[in-house]
């Protein structure tokens, strides 16, 4: 292992003893149930969770940052429709943000709107309060999406998770104007030709382009090089092109064809994504051309990874018949290997020989508690997370979009833990998040979801400060999965060995 990355390890243990303690002997697994509510919230906020796998950027921020930005911005506030609208002449319901500062009635209700704190506000369900809210901040500029990314890092880093799979769109105007122009051909090897002679690889090059000014703007902010480097520095960041599942067939098909070439050019950009209300009239009537499409651009994710929204139903939201197939199509047509919520899976046909299928196959899905208690009604006992844990289902608990939500991913570990989890069950959890991300290389385990059995090289040496000189420690150079997961493995074994040292000392 090289000097730089041994002084990193160094001093991402080092930040975490100042705030957990000295690693001891091995302690016992912490009993979950027998914790307090404020016991449980200060416990899953140091907990080390691995990995955020989704996750929508504009969705991760909190209204009051959209109302500080809005202010310094000089925007708009529309006080009947309460939502952020571009720099405007007040004129009757058009306000200038800065009253915010000053009006706290005004200020509290545009909070209401912009997020899903108060149920059946403006006698809209948590499903449309929820979708509604992307357009009632959408007129924050464009310019503050490095401030989103370096507030969301730093976010995740204060609660000791370092990696995160972004759901982001590239070139989203301009490559469905560019899908808009070619038209639909209604063949997809056409299509695609069609899009390759219309130049999407040019679109693909300037969504590098773009990703670099973004990276460089967050680090900036986060002073990533600067003598006080916020801790957000430390979380590794990998991009998922979102695509949007109610465009019309030939502007999502192009979207999807530029995101598959971005991956190949770029590997900051890990796989495929596609969202929008999944309960959406075109979502619903396109769902299987969809599935198709994706299968047809990534050779059913052997060329490209797909991370899929699929199973985001329930009976408020949709018919039953649409909660038959979503999941299972976007596994076995489509090749996703990871399921986004996957909340009506019982509801698939042959729903049981499904999830034995995903168990066997290391299909993942993506767990949002919360979002899914607030969009689809479905919570606690009546959710899948258990049912899924049962069958052998990887799963991993992510945030979906913590800013309209009012979470943050502790949150999410410690609403699955007063459902039932178990520490074993949130330790499993964060490792899910780095081994079945997108990351390239091989991992630290022979048998991810399960982790008993370490890859050979670094037998007997997961949990140290370091690995050994030779095997392990070429594995961890050379693959940027064991890294992280090297990263993840040492930050647990601290925390809980601090947890045992003040236990010790009451005795």
């Amino acid at each position: 292992m090289s000097r730089p990355m041994t002084r990193t390890l160094a001093a991402w243990a080092a930040a975490f003893l100042a705030l957990t303690g000295t690693p001891g002997a091995r302690a016992a697994e912490p009993d979950l149930a027998a914790m307090s509510k404020a016991e449980l919230t200060a416990f899953t906020q140091a907990l080390p969770k691995g990995g955020e796998l989704h996750n929508h950027l504009s969705g991760s921020v909190f209204p009051e940052t959209f109302i500080a930005w809005a202010i310094e911005d000089g925007l708009c506030v529309d006080a009947e429709a309460l939502a952020l609208r571009p720099p405007c002449e007040p004129q009757g319901d058009l306000k200038p943000a800065a009253d915010l500062a000053r009006d706290e009635t005004l200020r509290s209700a545009l909070i209401d709107s912009l997020s899903t704190r108060r149920p059946g506000f403006a006698g809209r369900s948590g499903h449309d309060q929820f979708f509604g809210a992307f357009s009632r901040f959408g007129a924050t500029k464009p310019t503050r999406a490095a401030a989103m990314l370096a507030e969301l890092m730093d976010e995740l880093a204060l609660q000791n998770t370092f990696y995160l799979e972004l759901m982001v769109t590239p070139q989203g105007a301009q490559t469905r104007a560019l899908g808009a122009r070619v038209g639909w051909k209604g063949d997809f090897a056409a299509q695609k030709a069609a899009l390759e002679a219309a130049g999407v690889e040019a679109l693909a090059d300037a969504a590098v382009a773009d990703t670099d000014a973004l990276e460089a703007a967050a680090r900036s902010l986060l002073d990533c090089t600067g003598p006080a480097p916020r801790p957000g520095c430390q979380v590794t960041v990998r991009y998922l092109v979102q695509t949007t599942r109610t465009a019309p067939p030939e502007q999502l098909f192009a979207q999807l064809q530029m995101g598959a070439a971005l991956v190949g050019k770029d590997p900051r950009w890990v796989g495929l994504q596609m969202v929008a209300p999944e309960s959406h009239p075109i979502s619903l009537a396109d769902y299987s051309l969809h599935m198709r499409m994706v299968g047809f651009l990534t050779e059913q994710g052997r060329k490209v990874p797909v991370a899929l929204h699929a199973g985001e139903l329930s009976l408020p939201t949709a018919p039953v018949r649409d909660m038959r197939f979503h999941i299972a199509e976007a596994v076995r047509i489509a090749g996703a290997r990871r399921i986004g919520h996957g909340v009506d899976l019982p509801y698939e046909t042959n729903a049981e020989a499904l999830a034995a299928e995903m168990a066997a196959r290391g299909v993942l899905v993506e767990v949002n508690l919360t979002s899914n208690a607030v969009i689809l009604e479905v919570s606690g006992a009546d959710h899948p997370y258990a049912w899924l844990r049962a069958r052998g289902v990887p799963v991993s608990l992510s945030t979906d979009d913590a800013g309209i939500l009012r979470i943050d991913l502790s949150h999410e570990y410690a609403r699955a833990a007063s459902e039932g989890a178990r520490f074993d069950d949130l330790r499993t959890s964060a490792r899910n998040a780095i081994a079945f991300s997108f990351l390239a290389g091989e991992g630290l385990w022979t048998d991810p979801g399960a982790y008993r059995r370490p890859a050979r090289a670094c037998a007997g040496q997961i949990g140290r400060e370091t690995p050994r000189p030779g095997p392990c420690a070429d594995l961890v150079a050379r693959s940027d999965k064991a890294r992280e997961q090297w990263r993840h493995e040492r930050l647990l074994a601290v925390f809980l060995a601090s947890r045992e040292r003040p236990s010790r000392a009451s005795r």
